[in-house]
């Protein structure tokens, strides 16, 4: 990903930042099994954060799923056999996204590490852990560490003044949907495999002590 990413939303440049820990995180991350795909960015010193900055980390984020979808697409047409698959799309109709703020306690209940489960509200570890089949690390790699790390890196393990948005609150599982006329109508089509049983998560996180914006993702399905 290039350093500095174009705003689509009119405002200045947006920084991508903790590069080489995100890199590393990433990699053991995907060799574990892990669905999530995150972005760590730093907007300049003088602008003000607010829900439009986080849609505007969305917006990176969209670019980054789409950049690796990409370069799926590309190794995957160097076999003949798939010369004509068709490229990729996400869909992100980010104008029908709805963000809602979580509260202090909601937030610091996104660092617990004993939460095993996977379907409960904010149960960040417990999906970190729990992708289909389960997530392997490498021996003398503890899956807890790895997470600690990472929330260490969205900006999550200093709760002052933090705020987090959650996009995909009121979307339902399979499992939860029955007799239930509630669902909010997910405004992306990369929430479809998580729909269907898994679950989905869609949080932008900004530390004004750092002066970081992050954003997170995950949806699967087995």
């Amino acid at each position: 990903m290039n350093n500095l990413i174009e705003s689509r939303w009119g405002f200045d440049l947006l920084k991508v930042v903790e590069k080489e820990r995100s890199e590393e995180l990433i990699r053991l991350m995907d060799e574990a099994g892990c669905v999530f795909k995150f972005v760590v960015l730093s907007p300049d010193p003088q602008d003000k954060v607010d829900e439009s900055y986080h849609r505007q980390g969305l917006v990176v984020l969209h670019e980054e799923l789409m950049r690796s979808a990409m370069q799926w697409h590309e190794n995957l047409i160097n076999d003949k056999k798939y010369e004509n698959y068709p490229e990729p799309f996400i869909s992100w109709e980010l104008e029908n996204a709805i963000a809602t703020p979580l509260n202090v306690d909601e937030i610091r209940s996104l660092t617990f590490t004993d939460r095993t489960d996977i379907f409960g509200r904010l149960a960040l570890y417990a999906s970190f852990i729990n992708p289909p089949y389960r997530a392997r690390f490498k021996k003398g790699v503890e899956a807890e560490d790895v997470f600690n790390e990472w929330c260490d890196v969205l900006g999550l393990n200093e709760l002052d003044e933090i705020s987090v948005l959650n996009w995909v609150e009121g979307f339902h599982t399979g499992l939860h949907v029955e007799n239930d006329t509630s669902s909010v109508e997910p405004w992306s089509d990369y929430f479809y495999p998580g729909l269907e049983w898994w679950g989905v998560w869609c949080l932008t996180i900004w530390n004004p002590k750092r002066r970081t914006l992050s954003a997170l993702i995950a949806s699967t399905t087995d």
